[in-house]
Order: structure tokens, then sequence, then C-alpha cells
């Protein structure tokens, strides 16, 4: 296992992702536990994973005046490093054992299955040994794997838009409103960030419905614009 060091310390592949844009990253760990922070720490640098800190060396926090608190330290790491860094850190929480008291070991299979399933929600550490604990039971957790991939492969399809919100989206879009440009703005281009990454809301229909809502709001509200700026 990584050994934890007390301090916290400056770790320099941090900065190769502060250019990175803002929604390319997702949170990864947060805690206000120097070792824990650090420990992960260790475990992305000798994987290779880079990563970026709020808190600590990363600016400072009017909240935490007059607190006697350690300040909370979140690790965000790029979109599509996210599997491999919860892989990593899996691997290494094997390497400590269930504290005899944990409440894993008093968990059900159905809640173990869960927490497995759902990875996402969990920390690492509570996966690693819940995968672990069921598989000593004979649980399968192949076949969990392919029940999680599943639900994520849903999540990267995207949902389709109601009939309402693309109507109304043509609707003001032919009339040049802004209402229209924001419909099909919202319908093409938002993403919902999650545990599991960042996806888009709407399936690839309703994004490209989302399209071209946004080109004919945009083109009737030049048209309309030029034709004030003639009269």
């Amino acid at each position: 296992m990584l050994v934890r060091k007390n301090d916290f310390q400056e770790h320099s592949n941090s900065l190769l992702l502060l250019s990175m844009p803002q929604e390319d990253l997702v949170e990864l760990f947060r805690s206000q536990d120097p070792g824990a922070v650090q420990q992960v720490l260790d475990v992305l640098d000798h994987a290779g994973i880079t990563y970026h800190i709020i808190g600590g060396e990363g600016g400072f926090d009017f909240a935490s005046i007059g607190s006697e608190e350690p300040e909370e330290r979140i690790i965000n790491i790029g979109v599509s490093d996210l599997e491999a860094a919860r892989t990593v850190l899996e691997e290494d929480s094997l390497k400590v054992d269930l504290p005899k008291d944990h409440y894993l070991l008093q968990s059900s299979e159905d809640e173990l299955i869960e927490i497995v399933t759902h990875s996402s929600e969990w920390s690492p550490f509570d996966v690693a040994h819940a995968r672990n604990l069921l598989e000593k039971s004979g649980v399968n957790t192949a076949e969990l794997a392919e029940q999680q991939a599943v639900r994520i492969a849903g999540l990267k399809l995207g949902k389709p838009a109601s009939k309402g919100l693309v109507f109304f989206g043509w609707l003001f879009a032919v009339l040049g409103g802004v209402i229209g440009i924001a419909i099909g703005y919202s319908l093409s281009k938002t993403k919902d960030k999650s545990a599991d990454g960042e996806f888009y809301r709407y399936d690839k229909d309703s994004r490209a419905r989302g399209e071209k809502i946004l080109k004919v709001g945009v083109g009737v509200a030049l048209v309309c614009l030029v034709i004030r700026l003639a009269l």
C-alpha cells in the first residue's frame, strides 16, 4: 500500500488540468483529512492520472474564517480519466482490511449489490470491499458489472425530449423569439454531470432537432433585426 504522508504536498501535475474547460472536469474525491487526500493523490500520481485540487493551496475560503475544522479539499479529474481513476483507487483500497466494526460487514447481500451496481455513488473503498464480500459469498460480480454498464450506456444515450418542448421550441423559433433560441440551445447542448461522468441530457434525435430549432431561431432573429434597422 502506498504510504500516507502527514503533510499535504503540492503536486505539479495538477497544473496540467488548469487550462481544461470546467465542464470537462468531474469530482473524484473530497475530504477534510489531509492524509486521506494525500493518499488519493499518491495513487493518482503512481497511475499517471492528472488532477486539479480545489482548496488548500488552491485558494482561500471565506467560509473557513473562525472555524477550527480543517479545510475541505476537492480533487477533480478529467471525465475521460474517471473510470481509470476509480479502478486504481479500488485496487489500492483492497490493500487495507475492513475494520471489524465496518458497516459493510453488517450489510445484507442486496445492500452490497446496490453499492456495486451504483459504484459511482460510493467511495472506491466501499465498492472494492463490497465486491470482495459478494465474491466470497459466491455472487457473480461480473454480471453485476454488466448491469452497471447497461445503466451507464442508457445515460450516454440520453432521453428523448418531450413533444411539448419541441413544439414550443419551433413555435418561438419561427416567431423569432429568444425563448425559441434558448430551447434549441438547451435541447442540443445541455449536459448533466453525475458521478458516472458528463452526458448529454437528450438523445441524438432530440439534439438534432435542437440544432435545427437553434439555427432557425437565430436566423429569424437576425432577419427581424435587419428589418427593424432598415425601417
